[in-house]
């Protein structure tokens, strides 16, 4: 039986680039984790987004690249060229045409699906914080709610425009100026926009293995990230502080505390999450040159591409 059809391109953008992608990620975790939060984050992002951009890549036969590239074929060429043998006949039975054409739709309606569970959880976020009629003081908006849960809220919220939402227990607290500057840092990173886009893109690929410990490194690569920054703000001290009332606000009945882009499936269970960031507390903070920073972040966007375009 011939097996050409393993490099037709809905194989390759179901299966071959997912599992390339995220492959590479977990062969490079034990490199990764030696980083700082921003580079892993960059890391757990593009290796989460490349199976979208895969699909995303235009088809230009005319481009003066189509020749010097081995360009993976459109999707609508795999689909209407049946899969032959040597002699040129087809060589899939009903059902394995069948099969073809699910690993040409699957991407694309759960693309759709993912993208439109994810909207919907942006929107009833934004209708959740709406309901507690937040005021704005300065770049923070402060919510007089009511309720164990809603006291302890301390959230950026927003896609493109986020808002840092604090509830007045959390904004009247000692702790409030390192939430406040961490809140600022997922503000500033545009952490909300990019956690929706990767959770959403790679929750597409759900039959692919290991996509969930991709979206965990990225949600906890964020909150150290933002740790970090609040760190050189406040102090270690004061965000210690604030972790251990995060703590304490989870361990009491009905407690809560806030992630960035709330409303978004979490991958890693909160208490592992508290207790990474509180041993990465504990340590020194994870220091590159900058020369060493923008070259990780070259090779990772260098990576994606190849893999995106070629695969």
């Amino acid at each position: 039986m011939s097996t050409s059809w393993l490099g037709y391109p809905q194989v390759v953008l179901a299966w071959w680039c997912p599992v390339v992608a995220i492959g590479l990620w977990h062969l490079l975790r034990r490199l990764s984790v030696r980083l700082p939060a921003r580079e892993r984050f960059v890391l757990a992002v593009a290796a989460a987004m490349t199976p979208l951009l895969a699909v995303a890549v235009p088809y230009l036969p005319d481009s003066p690249l189509r020749e010097a590239l081995p360009w993976r074929a459109p999707m609508a060429w795999g689909i209407s060229s049946g899969i032959t043998g040597v002699d040129g006949r087809h060589v899939l039975s009903a059902l394995g045409t069948q099969l073809m054409f699910a690993a040409s739709a699957a991407p694309l309606v759960s693309l759709v699906v993912s993208f439109t569970i994810g909207v919907v959880q942006v929107v009833r976020t934004e209708r959740a914080v709406a309901l507690l009629a937040p005021q704005q003081c300065g770049d923070v908006w402060v919510a007089h709610a009511q309720g164990e849960a809603a006291r302890n809220l301390a959230s950026t919220v927003g896609l493109l425009r986020p808002r840092i939402v604090l509830s007045s227990a959390v904004a009247a607290s000692a702790e409030a100026p390192a939430i406040i500057e961490h809140e600022r840092a997922h503000s500033r990173a545009r952490h909300p926009l990019w956690i929706f886009l990767a959770t959403c893109a790679l929750r597409s690929w759900w039959w692919i293995p290991g996509r969930k410990s991709v979206l965990a490194e990225m949600r906890l690569a964020a909150e150290l990230w933002a740790d970090q920054d609040a760190r050189e703000a406040e102090g270690a001290a004061a965000v210690a502080k604030a972790l251990c009332a995060q703590i304490d606000a989870r361990v009491r009945p009905g407690g809560q505390g806030g992630a960035a882009g709330g409303g978004s499936t979490r991958f890693l269970d909160p208490g592992i999450e508290l207790a990474h960031r509180a041993r990465a507390l504990a340590c020194p903070p994870r220091t590159i040159a900058p020369w060493w920073a923008w070259s990780v972040r070259a090779v990772t966007a260098a990576a994606t591409v190849t893999v995106a375009i070629l695969l």
